[in-house]
């Protein structure tokens, strides 16, 4: 290999490093596990991956500025059992039950936004405190049950089929291209990458950066509602607990594959897609495999603690 296709490949790994370990990991699994070569299992992968990648769209604009959204998944669950209250309990009509639930994941990224930027609570603390307290909330309007046998009506909106696929996953998509002109061909994305990469340049360089803060934190409780509201038609289910903790792991571990700096100033949201159905690859061999749960939650956490690690060797090396 000539020293301008080393080059070339080099580039290609750096800026579409997501894209070649999904690659890796399909051809490792076409080869060594049962069934996963075909069409269903792929339709399958996908569609469990298109809504956790809504909320790691905006989980990405949030470590993009060096922060992090630990309420995302207790956020998730607000936004299940209000939309479960409204549209069953209640009988509100639907466009204004999906609305009101998308208000109040907004809501909820809003006081976040306003604990990191305005009180200066370091974000690990504030999101995790927001995140106990909206879990709380959410067990406390719905006395801890589940709201089932949703209407017909409201799960067309994400079951309807659309080819092989549903209208979750074209949701998802919309979200994904909405978002990759944002991040990358907006003046916004210009200065959210300015901003990580370093707060007092940019702030010198006349970026408003408590406003790109603020609305990194509002997008992302906003994608966490539409996320909610996908969830619990998926599983015709309304549940206080329907995110938590779990789901917000999850979400970073999409991240860490996809690319994403937990430090803030490295991202895309191609990144994130592609970073998202790698672990569902993962966790689809795992099944396939009949291994045990464990070992998911296990190849998750070492692959968040290889990522830091490297993050860290790399900084020193800056």
């Amino acid at each position: 290999m000539n020293k301008t296709n080393a080059q070339s490949a080099r580039n290609i790994i750096r800026n579409q490093g997501s894209f070649v370990i999904f690659l890796l990991i399909c051809l490792i699994a076409v080869v060594f596990v049962p069934n996963f070569a075909r069409f269903q299992n792929f339709v399958i992968i996908v569609k469990q991956a298109a809504i956790p990648t809504i909320a790691l769209v905006g989980m990405t604009l949030v470590l993009m500025t060096g922060g992090i959204d630990l309420s995302l998944g207790y956020n998730l669950g607000l936004c299940s059992i209000v939309l479960g209250l409204m549209v069953k309990s209640w009988e509100f009509p639907i466009w204004f039950s999906i609305a009101s639930t998308l208000l109040t994941g907004t809501f909820v990224g809003l006081i976040n936004g306003i604990c990191v930027q305005v009180i200066k609570v370091p974000a690990f603390i504030a999101t995790l405190g927001t995140g106990y307290i909206v879990l709380g909330a959410a067990q406390i309007v719905s006395s801890g049950a589940a709201i089932n046998r949703l209407p017909k009506a409201l799960l067309a909106i994400g079951k309807t089929p659309v080819g092989p696929f549903n209208t979750t996953v074209m949701i998802a998509l919309i979200v994904c291209l909405v978002f990759y002109y944002v991040l990358h061909m907006s003046t916004f994305g210009r200065s959210l990458f300015a901003f990580g990469l370093s707060e007092p340049a940019s702030r010198m360089a006349g970026v408003d950066t408590g406003r790109v803060n603020m609305m990194v934190y509002i997008v992302c409780g906003f994608l966490a509602g539409l996320a909610g509201v996908l969830l619990t038609i998926d599983v015709n289910c309304a549940q206080p607990t329907m995110g938590g903790g779990d789901y917000t792991f999850t979400v970073i571990t999409g991240a860490v594959l996809g690319g994403i700096s937990l430090y803030g100033g490295v991202g895309s949201v191609l990144g994130a897609a592609f970073g998202m159905l790698t672990l569902k690859v993962i966790n689809n061999c795992i099944n396939l495999m009949n291994a045990a749960y464990y070992l998911s939650s296990a190849i998750m956490g070492i692959i968040i603690l290889s990522a830091i690690i490297f993050e860290n060797v790399k900084n020193r090396k800056l």
